[in-house]
């Protein structure tokens, strides 16, 4: 036989020979699977951080321009259907968006794109938030629609579903001092003033007793509500308040907001805010995320933390009460 003949004879894979190889492959690509997901997933949390680093930075620069922390959430008129906008809108010259804010109309407003059956006047030149999108209010870990599905004559159709979310403060029993302080159970659930960003008032760097490391500003509100596709933020990113009254003044049962949240529930809790209960909630919309495991939080000082779903709750309302004067560690 020639060399030429036993060439032609070895050469080539055999049919084994080439199964094995694709198992292998398949084999390494199923172990490197996870570990690329987790490390795009690392990466889609650092960047939902940074954007919420911009926001506790926006928040300070507020006040320094200010001399306030903005309104949480707020309404100019006692009449209903109304609704004014929240810190969301009043922040966006600090988040360079300075061209939207200057074309908003935000001295008189019947709805600032949300809150019941719309009129001739329940836009006032604010169309531009209509399908608007704010790189720096989205999480890209979401899977949540970036817009309001709403049909037109709720006047949220195509308003941005903004991902974060204020704090009003906790829920009763607030820990430490007056168990009535700065709480209310209300017709449309608990609401609050003992956190940073509340409805109708606006509070200074000095009114955070507890010191701004240990108090929650803004939390993410970016997950699914009961495993579908359904916000916990269900009226749009830029309603405000339904009245212009404070949580404790007279005839604050009927307040509601939002663009902020009384914490009431644990994080990522999977909470019915559809039908008979819808209206129960509407104060204490959850904090959730997709992320695994917990949610990021803006603390007062504009540091921004991750809140693992499993904290002690009684230590996330102290984190979200800015005066309870209960000194508090942040969970590592």
């Amino acid at each position: 036989m020639s060399m030429r003949q036993k060439q032609d004879g070895n050469s080539g894979f055999t049919l084994v020979e080439l199964l094995v190889v694709i198992a292998i492959i398949g084999v390494l690509v199923g172990l490197l699977l996870p570990a690329v997901q987790s490390a795009r997933e690392a990466a889609r949390r650092m960047s939902c951080s940074n954007n919420m680093k911009q926001l506790g930075l926006a928040m300070h620069n507020y006040h320094d321009t200010m001399s306030s922390f903005p309104l949480g959430s707020y309404n100019l008129r006692e009449a209903w259907p109304a609704s004014g906008s929240n810190w969301r809108a009043l922040i966006l010259p600090f988040i360079e968006q300075g061209n939207i804010h200057e074309q908003l109309e935000f001295s008189y407003s019947s709805h600032f794109m949300a809150g019941g059956a719309a009129g001739a006047d329940a836009l006032l030149g604010n169309e531009i938030l209509k399908y608007l999108a704010v790189p720096t209010y989205a999480c890209p870990s979401s899977a949540i629609d970036m817009f309001e599905n709403a049909p037109v004559s709720n006047n949220s159709e195509g308003a941005m579903n903004v991902m974060y979310v204020g704090i009003q403060g906790a829920a009763r029993p607030v820990p430490g001092g007056d168990p009535n302080k700065g709480t209310a159970d209300l017709g449309h659930g608990w609401s609050s003033n003992n956190g940073m960003l509340f409805a109708n008032g606006k509070i200074k760097m000095r009114d955070v007793v507890d010191g701004t490391t240990n108090a929650i500003m803004i939390a993410e509100q970016s997950g699914w509500v009961d495993g579908v596709n359904r916000t916990s933020n269900y009226y749009g990113g830029w309603m405000g308040s339904r009245h212009p009254r404070p949580v404790d003044g007279p005839s604050s049962w009927d307040l509601w907001q939002t663009g902020t949240t009384c914490v009431r529930f644990a994080p990522n809790s999977q909470i019915v805010q559809t039908g008979a209960t819808d209206r129960m909630y509407r104060n204490n919309t959850v904090i959730n995320s997709m992320h695994t495991g917990g949610i990021n939080v803006v603390m007062g000082d504009a540091s921004v933390q991750f809140i693992t779903d499993s904290i002690d709750f009684l230590l996330l309302k102290q984190l979200c009460c800015r005066y309870d004067g209960e000194v508090t560690t942040f969970p590592q």
